[in-house]
């Protein structure tokens, strides 16, 4: 049993998927909300992750995020977060230095969504 939950909501109209993310986002757990993402992006045209409710996220998993965010771009989708960065999340930007980015250069220099930004 996976310790990642991923709670979807589409919007009425199907343009929008809102996506809670739960748990453990880490090497192990990564592979499942890669295909998540695989399956479902596709057929939006916005996404929106909550992730307040993660317990732990590791590199690979933001990497996993990151990588989401680029596709979605390249594909005219709209990536963001919505709520609050969880804990960990806020603990992660900071161990591995990103606080001191401000903008993305896959995202035509806007705000990276890591540090604030909405794609």
């Amino acid at each position: 049993m996976s310790d990642l939950t991923l709670s979807p909501t589409r919007s009425g109209d199907g343009t929008q998927l809102d996506l809670t993310i739960a748990g453990r986002l880490d090497i192990e757990t990564a592979p499942e909300l890669r295909q998540f993402f695989l399956t479902h992006m596709p057929a939006v045209q916005k996404v929106r992750l909550d992730v307040s409710n993660l317990s732990a996220i590791d590199l690979s998993g933001m990497q996993l995020i990151c990588s989401a965010c680029r596709t979605a771009l390249a594909d005219n989708i709209s990536f963001h977060f919505s709520g609050k960065l969880g804990v960990c999340v806020q603990e992660a930007i900071g161990t591995i230095g990103l606080q001191r980015h401000t903008t993305c250069k896959h995202n035509a220099d806007n705000p990276c969504i890591w540090c604030g930004g909405l794609n």
